[in-house]
């Protein structure tokens, strides 16, 4: 969780008037003789400072497409060649493109097919920076998320973290699809006919904890959304892989807490999943009361005691039912 500003803490300016606020501000703390009312910026600072943001704005998109024509070279496609300036084109717009309205502008001019030109670059470089930047524009970004889908990028990120001879290269592969998946049903819709949970399963049976860590992320999000994605991931096997993976020493706390929510969602929404979470020989009860006796009373694990507690009562309930006992 983010932390909240302090009630007394100045946000940063934002906009034209939040810079010009903000400029009074400042002169009027230089001339502390002058009357509240009358701390204004003079005709002439201000022309000044509406020339310099009109100015700054420019150069944003000027570099920006500076750096979407250096891209664009023939060095990103050929091994062996020096690819420092494109490096250096992804840096730069990677400065920007954490403003909604600079990722837009990236895309009108072009610049998401040069990304995704880049996540088939031999240069490792260009295709870890290449996914990482398709994330950053596409999270929490609608229209982008729309734009990027066109493109056919799901299949090569799902490629891409299947295949990849680099880590890292995959780590932000699924990085990135994330972003364009996630609470947007059109790309959801394309990761289901690309065959995404297939892909998913294969990173949670990988053992490489990023990888896990990011997959159970996306995972538990996706569950939320339909029971068709219920029903087709008790239909390959995933009830049993998450419990594995809870019971796996190497599991770190943020895949626990993913997959125990994963686990929530489709156990109380989808009975056949409470149905094998019952299955004796997967031990499952056994498992959250030991992990419930490691994490309660640590506030940094208050979310996956929650989890745990609420899965358990599912699970009580229902062997009552069942069987008048629960073990």
């Amino acid at each position: 969780m983010s932390d909240q500003p302090d009630g007394n803490e100045r946000r940063p300016p934002r906009n034209l008037q939040g810079l010009l606020n903000f400029c009074t501000e400042i002169t009027a703390r230089e001339d502390p003789t002058t009357a509240t009312a009358t701390r204004v910026l003079d005709p002439e600072r201000r022309a000044f400072l509406e020339q310099a943001l009109n100015s700054l704005t420019v150069n944003v998109a000027k570099k920006l497409a500076e750096s979407v024509q250096t891209l664009c070279s023939e060095a990103v496609t050929m091994p062996g060649e020096d690819v420092t300036e494109q490096e250096n084109a992804i840096e730069a717009i990677e400065e920007h493109v954490d403003d909604i309205n600079h990722a837009i502008d990236l895309q009108k001019m072009g610049g998401f097919p040069v990304l995704v030109r880049c996540l088939d670059s031999p240069h490792i470089s260009l295709r870890v920076g290449a996914a990482s930047l398709i994330g950053d524009v596409c999270q929490n970004n609608p229209a982008c998320q729309e734009h990027m889908l066109t493109l056919n990028t799901v299949p090569m990120l799902l490629h891409m973290i299947d295949t990849d001879e680099d880590m890292q290269a995959r780590v932000k592969a699924l990085y990135a699809l994330s972003c364009l998946v996630r609470d947007y049903s059109k790309g959801e819709e394309e990761f289901i006919k690309a065959n995404g949970f297939s892909c998913l399963m294969r990173v949670m049976q990988s053992g490489v904890e990023k990888l896990v860590v990011k997959a159970s992320f996306l995972l538990s999000s996706l569950v939320r959304e339909s029971e068709a994605h219920r029903a087709l991931l008790v239909s390959m096997g995933y009830i049993e892989q998450l419990v594995t993976i809870l019971g796996s020493e190497d599991s770190n706390p943020s895949t626990r807490e993913h997959c125990t929510a994963a686990l929530l969602t489709l156990a109380s929404s989808h009975p056949p999943a409470l149905a094998e979470c019952l299955r004796p020989e997967l031990g499952f009860a056994h498992l959250l009361n030991n992990r419930l006796q490691e994490v309660t009373g640590k506030e940094e694990m208050q979310e996956e005691e929650g989890y745990i507690r609420e899965l358990l009562k599912l699970m009580e309930g229902d062997a009552d039912d069942d069987e008048g006992t629960f073990r």
